[in-house]
This record gives C-alpha cells, sequence and structure tokens, in this order.
C-alpha cells in the first residue's frame, strides 16, 4: 500500500506540473480540458482543490522544505530496495546503510557537500580495525553518527515503508528473554570492536612511543655533533686570536727593533764624521807642519849660501 501510494502522489503531480500549473490563471480554459487519463467529473474537484488558498500554502511549504533536501540519491528510477539487492548479489552479503548510501550517491557531477561526506565516511572506515571494517553492524553505527540517528519508525537506506523493526527483528512483542538475548547480543559485539580498537590503538602508541625515542635520538646526537662543532669553533677562534696577538707583538717588536737600529744606525753615522773630521784636521795640521819645516829649510839653505857667497 504505501509503494501504492507513492504511485499516486507522483501521478497527481505528474498531472499537476503538467495540465494545472501552466494555465492556473485560466480556469474556464482549464475546465474545458480535462486530461484523457482523468474523470471529467472529478477533474473540476481537483481544479477547485489545487487553486484553494490553504493548497496553494502548503504547497508553497512543501517546496521550500524539497529546496532544503541535501545530498540526493543519483541512482534515479532506482530504489534503495533494487540498489540493496544488486550490491548483494555482487558482494555476496548484505550491505550495511552505508554501503547504500556511498553506492547511491557518488558519481562525477557530486555536489560538494555530498563529496566531504563520501570524503568523511571512507576516512573513518580506514580507522576502523581490520577485522571491523567489513561488519555492517559498526558501520550502521558510523552511519548515524555521521549523518545523526535515525527517525522514529523510518530507517534510510531500506526503502519505502522499513522501518527498525523490520529490520533488526526487534520488536515490543518480545518477551523479556528475547529482548535480554537482542541486548546481550549487542554489547557483546560493541565489547569485542571495542578490545580490537584497544589493541590497534595500543600498537599505534608502541609505535608512536619508539618513533618519539628515535627522534629524540637523532635529536640528541645532533645536539652533540653541533656542540662538539661549536667547541671545535671556539677553539679555532681561540688559537686564531691567540696567533693574531702573537703576530700584533711580533710586530710591535720588529716596529721597536727598526727604530732602535735606525737610532743606533744615526748615532754612529754621528760619531764616524767626528772621527773623519778629526782625522782630516790632524791630516791638514801634519801638512801645515811639513810644508812650514819646509820653508824653513828652504829659507836656512839661502841663508847659508849668502853666507858662503
Amino acid at each position: 500500500m504505501i509503494r501504492v501510494s507513492k504511485l499516486w502522489r507522483n501521478w497527481k503531480s505528474k498531472v499537476k506540473s503538467m495540465y494545472f500549473i501552466p494555465y492556473r490563471r485560466h480556469r474556464s480554459w482549464l475546465l474545458a480540458h480535462c486530461p484523457a487519463r482523468v474523470e471529467e467529473d472529478q477533474w473540476p474537484i481537483l481544479v477547485d482543490y489545487w487553486s484553494s488558498e490553504d493548497v496553494k500554502k502548503q504547497s508553497k511549504i512543501n517546496s521550500k522544505n524539497r529546496k532544503k533536501q541535501k545530498m540526493p540519491h543519483r541512482t534515479g528510477r532506482k530504489d534503495h530496495v533494487n540498489l540493496r539487492e544488486e550490491l548483494r548479489i555482487k558482494t555476496g552479503k548484505e550491505p550495511s546503510k552505508l554501503d547504500v548510501f556511498i553506492h547511491s550517491r557518488q558519481g562525477k557531477q557530486m555536489d560538494e557537500l555530498t563529496s566531504q561526506t563520501i570524503a568523511t565516511m571512507n576516512e573513518e572506515i580506514q580507522k576502523l580495525p581490520e577485522t571491523s571494517r567489513d561488519d555492517n553492524f559498526v558501520k550502521d553505527i558510523l552511519y548515524e553518527n555521521i549523518l545523526g540517528p535515525e527517525k522514529p519508525g523510518r530507517l534510510r537506506t531500506y526503502g519505502v515503508g522499513a522501518t527498525p523493526k523490520d529490520v533488526y527483528r526487534m520488536s515490543d512483542n518480545m518477551n523479556d528473554g528475547q529482548k535480554k538475548a537482542f541486548e546481550d547480543a549487542v554489547n557483546e559485539k560493541v565489547e569485542i570492536i571495542r578490545g580490537e580498537l584497544r589493541e590497534e590503538m595500543n600498537s599505534k602508541l608502541a609505535d608512536f612511543k619508539e618513533e618519539l625515542i628515535a627522534q629524540f635520538e637523532a635529536r640528541m646526537r645532533a645536539s652533540t655533533c653541533d656542540l662538539a662543532s661549536l667547541q671545535r669553533r671556539e677553539m679555532n677562534a681561540a688559537k686564531q686570536s691567540q696567533i693574531s696577538d702573537s703576530l700584533e707583538v711580533g710586530d710591535r717588536m720588529n716596529r721597536e727593533v727598526g727604530t732602535n737600529d735606525a737610532e743606533m744606525y744615526k748615532e754612529v753615522g754621528t760619531n764616524d764624521a767626528e772621527i773623519n773630521k778629526c782625522e782630516m784636521n790632524k791630516k791638514v795640521s801634519s801638512i801645515a807642519d811639513i810644508l812650514e819645516n819646509h820653508h824653513t829649510k828652504k829659507k836656512r839653505s839661502r841663508t847659508t849660501c849668502k853666507r858662503l857667497a
């Protein structure tokens, strides 16, 4: 009956969009042109119904709500029931709500929100333990965590009319023993998943700890090398400073020695000049004495000659 109701609603929508909306301002024309698949006595009633203010107001509200719907499926006329059956035949197992959502929305022309949602779902699946990635129970929980919980009496991705009671086989008619068995099975499944997650997290923590230790040791080695290099640079700088100081002292001593040598050479030159002057004076005096003796002897010789004459 739900399927028939949906088909009837779709048929009325098609008749309204084709035969009423384009000519709604011409009532006389509408009444005179009844669609072939509509009874003539029912057509005026339908026109009056669509023309009423209450129906117009409700139609506007429904149009706004329709525009608010996000991430529409891209399977065309294929409903979720048939898509589920195709996936079940293809994979050999019952698909989860998450699997049906991804297969019914993915495509080349996905909007940004749908693309981001599917990417988030795939990322969350990869975070699960490998043993839980194909578990429909886990995927259904993941699906509701991302898209929100189910509304009462409805169940997404299972087609029109499907309810949680129909799918999960749990109803108010169950006795206490059946309900307890169902809850125990669910709790057992949850504990298994928690254990798997705990083991995986412990493994990842151990790997992360080893990685941190390796990084710390590498940094310590690098710091030690940097410290040794710094010490070598400081020692080289100290040696270079000592060499520079030594060279500066040597240059200063050379300058001082050069100054002393110049003064000594100057003093020696002055003494030599004085000695040479004294010697010259002595030589001149000796020559003068010789000349004087020569004149004296010559004078004496003349005197002697005069006497003899």
